[in-house]
């Protein structure tokens, strides 16, 4: 099967085109109009319809040919729909909790805390902010002597919360910033969670990660991560009567991870290595490189069809043939719909079977612990699978010849994540 690829930049005002085509299609020949494209093929033609995209088709550029059954091009292109809006995925996730009853874990349904008493969830936008809790480095990595009661940390970026403050948080009042929920200690159930190394809490049912112990002041704080939570809330009917409880999600897991992204950028952090938490430690998952670029994928499959029959001729009195009227070539009328992403490049350095431990991967990732400007982060093994997944979904949508990177990004492969827009003011 043939397949469509279309990718739209909307700072560029740009649209890259790139089609897949196996021989039996035969030649092909792209026609661009202001808001289709035309794709006749030797077995008929492809209608492919493009909402709110308005193309310009004296701009096309041919790209290079990576593959003989393949082409590509360009040309410039804008939106017919409104600017696009900031989510409002925060409020919504602020409203979830106000009314929820109580907060559970998403794995084994354990109990966390009750929310029922606590009137107001904070809004915060995530801020990302320097801790000493990495792996020290070797000591000759610098250049003076090292005292034995010294030590040296690689820069290791957290979700502390600089607007976590005692005042802010108590047993009535909370704080919410889209990955996270921060909650007074006194407000968990003590038997519900299990601290154990560098202040990580996991859920004392199911010994799965779920947050992280903060202190501020002489306050602690347990900062849980949203897409670990699921809100136990009270269903009623349209006389108000209670119905029953149901548990709901607080946050969209491909929300999570566009909002996880979202945040690295708004605070700068642009390459990361990401470590995931697993029950002996952490261990180093992938490299992450963020360039800051938004674009809607087009993905459509071009299904083979039945090439027209050939035509019939009739002999008449005069013994002259005729030939009948050769029937039109088949249409088929196609509708692409866009999946707004955010690109991320990326790398997993965890060991794969096949391959296990490859050289250069991990004489990257030394030189990248070495690099004051790569954060080191830390997520739950289940989230950091399930953020590699979402990357790798995206990536199918991605035309092949575009999907691994080059240059000095050699090695990294390109991905998205949902876009989210995080809240840029707080009042």
């Amino acid at each position: 099967m043939g397949m469509f690829f279309a990718e739209y930049l909307p700072k560029k005002s740009s649209l890259t085109v790139t089609i897949n085509l196996p021989k039996e299609y035969g030649d092909a020949n792209l026609s661009v109009k202001p808001k289709s494209l035309e794709l006749k093929t030797g077995l008929g033609l492809y209608s492919i319809e493009l909402p709110n995209i308005l193309m310009s088709c004296i701009t096309c550029r041919n790209l290079e040919n990576h593959d003989a059954d393949s082409f590509s091009c360009t040309f410039t292109a804008c939106e017919t729909r409104p600017s696009r809006s900031p989510s409002c995925l925060l409020e919504s996730m602020e409203s979830i909790l106000m009314n929820g009853d109580s907060l559970l874990c998403k794995f084994c349904s354990n109990k966390f805390a009750e929310i029922k008493g606590i009137k107001s969830f904070k809004l915060r936008p995530p801020v990302f902010t320097q801790e000493e809790t990495s792996l020290g480095l070797e000591a000759s990595y610098f250049c003076h002597s090292q005292n034995s009661g010294e030590k040296y940390y690689n820069p290791n970026v957290q979700l502390v919360k600089e607007s976590s403050q005692s005042s802010v948080l108590s047993v009535t009042s909370a704080v919410h910033t889209g990955t996270e929920v921060a909650l007074h200690t006194s407000s968990m159930e003590r038997e519900s969670y299990i601290i154990k190394s560098k202040n990580v809490i996991y859920c004392s049912r199911c010994w799965l990660c779920v947050g992280r112990k903060v202190s501020i002041g002489s306050d602690d704080l347990c900062s849980l991560w949203t897409n670990c939570l699921n809100v136990l809330t009270e269903e009623r009917d349209i006389d108000g009567d209670f119905l029953r409880f149901v548990e709901k999600p607080l946050i969209d897991e491909g929300d999570f991870y566009g909002l996880f992204i979202a945040g690295l950028l708004e605070n700068q952090c642009y390459r990361v290595i990401l470590a995931a938490h697993t029950g002996d430690g952490l261990i180093d998952f992938m490299l992450l490189w963020l360039i800051d670029q938004e674009m809607d994928l087009y993905t459509i499959g071009l299904s083979r069809m039945i090439a027209s029959p050939a035509p019939s001729s009739q002999t008449g009195s005069n013994d002259q043939p005729k030939f009948t009227d050769r029937p039109a070539p088949c249409t088929v009328h196609l509708k692409g719909e866009p999946a707004a992403c955010r690109r991320v490049f990326y790398r997993l350095t965890v060991p794969n079977k096949a391959e296990g431990f490859q050289p250069e991967t991990q004489a990257l990732l030394k030189a990248w612990r070495d690099d004051f400007g790569v954060s080191l982060l830390t997520l739950p093994w289940e989230t950091c699978v399930g953020l590699s997944t979402c990357l790798q979904q995206y990536t199918m949508r991605i035309a092949p010849q575009f999907r691994n990177a080059g240059q000095h990004m050699t090695g990294f492969i390109c991905g998205a994540v949902p876009v989210v827009h995080p809240l840029q003011t707080v009042n």
